[in-house]
């Protein structure tokens, strides 16, 4: 083959698509968006992945050669929700690095978060699975919560390390964080009192939760 020809066959090459990959990443991505939804209409028990398949696009094989069983499939669908409201750089770059400043930021994401639609369709479906066991609560703690507990657990040593929290127990002081950050005003939402929180309700709620937060943890 000539120089030329070569040349030519090496920008052909390059100006495809790449095999593969890309490809696996949509189909992935289909696959997770479909079950995110119908695990929230149908619940888990009512979700098959024939259904998971059909809404997708995708053969049931195809969704099987990305996900092992329904389980993991819950788990990652998820973990994705909670990288839409708080991806894992949503800590770094935080813009007042001020304890008090940060902690508010923090605060509304994960608020946010407990208080979105997605969120409290699954604690419906979490509640009317509960009679089956603590199986599938423990894939969705592990999914959700626990990692909620992890991010959080590593913004507040950050503030440890410069002396202005005083904290023994990381994972314990996460946890009274994100129980506080769901106070009434989650199980409000859970029971079906209203379905949206104003930005004003949230921001005084976030408010009212970083100052309780401070005072039983600020280094005095």
């Amino acid at each position: 083959m000539s120089n030329t020809a070569v040349a030519h066959q090496d920008a052909e090459d390059e100006n495809k698509p790449a095999r593969g990959r890309p490809r696996d990443v949509e189909k992935n991505s289909a696959i997770i968006d479909a079950a995110s939804q119908l695990f929230l209409e149908n619940g888990f028990d009512g979700t098959s992945m024939d259904e998971v398949a059909k809404r997708a696009g995708v053969s049931k094989q195809t969704v099987y050669s990305h996900f092992s069983s329904k389980e993991q499939l819950f788990a990652d669908s998820i973990h994705i929700t909670i990288e839409k409201y708080f991806p894992d750089q949503a800590l770094q770059g935080l813009e007042t690095h001020t304890l008090e400043g940060d902690l508010t930021v923090v605060a509304t994401k994960f608020a946010r978060l407990l208080m979105s639609q997605d969120a409290m369709a699954m604690h419906r479906v979490l509640v009317a699975a509960a009679g089956r066991g603590p199986a599938l609560a423990k894939i969705f703690w592990e999914a959700g919560p626990a990692e909620m507990i992890v991010k959080l657990s590593a913004f507040l040593k950050v503030w440890v390390d410069r002396g202005e929290l005083d904290i023994d127990d990381l994972e314990k002081a996460a946890g009274r964080l994100v129980s506080l950050l769901k106070g009434k005003l989650h199980f409000e939402m859970s029971i079906g009192l209203f379905d949206s929180v104003s930005d004003d309700v949230l921001k005084a709620h976030v408010d009212d939760v970083v100052d309780c937060f401070l005072q039983l943890y600020r280094k005095k």
